[in-house]
């Protein structure tokens, strides 16, 4: 594969070959997009059991299946990881996305849905402010984005949703994750509330990495949440290490910045244009 754009082929497995035992439900997004609701409708989005488990309670969120989309990030399956945390409301749960050519295995989009008891690194590590909602992690192993949800469910997700478009028109590889974390800036330190984080990492292409990796730094990894399948390795495995395999995956620091600096334009333009709309607006109302 050299495109995370691979287009959707229907004689390859896909979801909608799994049986009708493996559906749990069907689901679908309130108007504003911030809780989901059971639905019976057959064009809906689905919630499936995941037969390769991580957790208790993996299961697989499957945006609009009958679509046949591809695995390519889309503002509504954005939309529906986000809102199904929210109406989920557990902060052991988390919503992960592995993009084409960063550890996905299916080419039909999806993401997951698994549990872990453990705070993950990336849920309180420190950010640098970018424009609006957005932020990068600081002093990570491997560079990434943060977004905290602050009132708006939908612009959150067009505000994650930015940054993954210039990403897939760069032909770079994602993963994303969308957690509870502490607040990027502010708060009480000593006892934070916490908040919605979701967490977009550009990187590597997975098959130019080595293949004698200790493990694969997809986004459970890259979360901190290191996935490993061998006692005698689990006993032997060093945190210099975990730090250098995940290392591997960091994207060259200058198309990293280069995606930041894109990212501060596009959220500077959107920020001056609606402040421009509000003030036009108001004048109105004044009576122009």
């Amino acid at each position: 594969i050299s495109s995370i754009d691979q287009p959707f082929d229907a004689s390859s497995f896909n979801f909608n070959k799994v049986t009708e035992k493996e559906v749990l439900c069907g689901v679908e997004l309130s108007a504003d997009a911030d809780c989901v609701s059971v639905s019976m409708d057959a064009s809906s989005s689905l919630i499936a059991v995941n037969d390769s488990p991580i957790s208790e309670q993996h299961v697989l969120l499957l945006p609009s299946p009958k679509d046949c989309l591809n695995q390519v990030l889309t503002k509504e399956a954005i939309e529906l990881g986000l809102s199904f945390l929210i109406s989920v409301g557990d902060p052991d749960t988390r919503i992960v996305f592995n993009s084409l050519r960063a550890f996905a295995s299916v080419n039909h989009l999806h993401l997951h849905a698994y549990q872990c008891s453990e705070m993950l690194p990336v849920e309180s590590c420190r950010v640098e402010h970018i424009a609006g909602c957005c932020y990068t992690l600081s002093g990570y192993p491997v560079p990434g984005f943060v977004f905290q949800l602050d009132t708006d469910t939908q612009d959150l997700a067009q505000s994650v949703f930015t940054v993954v478009k210039l990403l897939q028109d760069r032909n770079i590889p994602q993963n994303m994750m969308i957690t509870f974390g502490d607040p990027c800036l502010g708060g009480n330190q000593d006892n934070p509330v916490p908040v919605i984080r979701v967490m977009v990492w550009p990187v590597k292409p997975s098959d130019e990495l080595p293949h004698t990796l200790p493990f694969r730094p997809a986004v459970c990894e890259l979360s901190g949440n290191i996935l490993l399948h061998d006692r005698a390795l689990f006993d032997s495995l060093t945190e210099q290490e975990v730090e250098e395999t995940l290392q591997l995956a960091r994207l060259d620091d200058e198309v990293f910045q280069e995606v930041v600096w894109l990212s501060e334009g596009c959220y500077r333009t959107h920020h001056s244009v609606t402040t421009n709309v509000l003030v036009l607006s108001s004048l109105c109302q004044s009576g122009c």
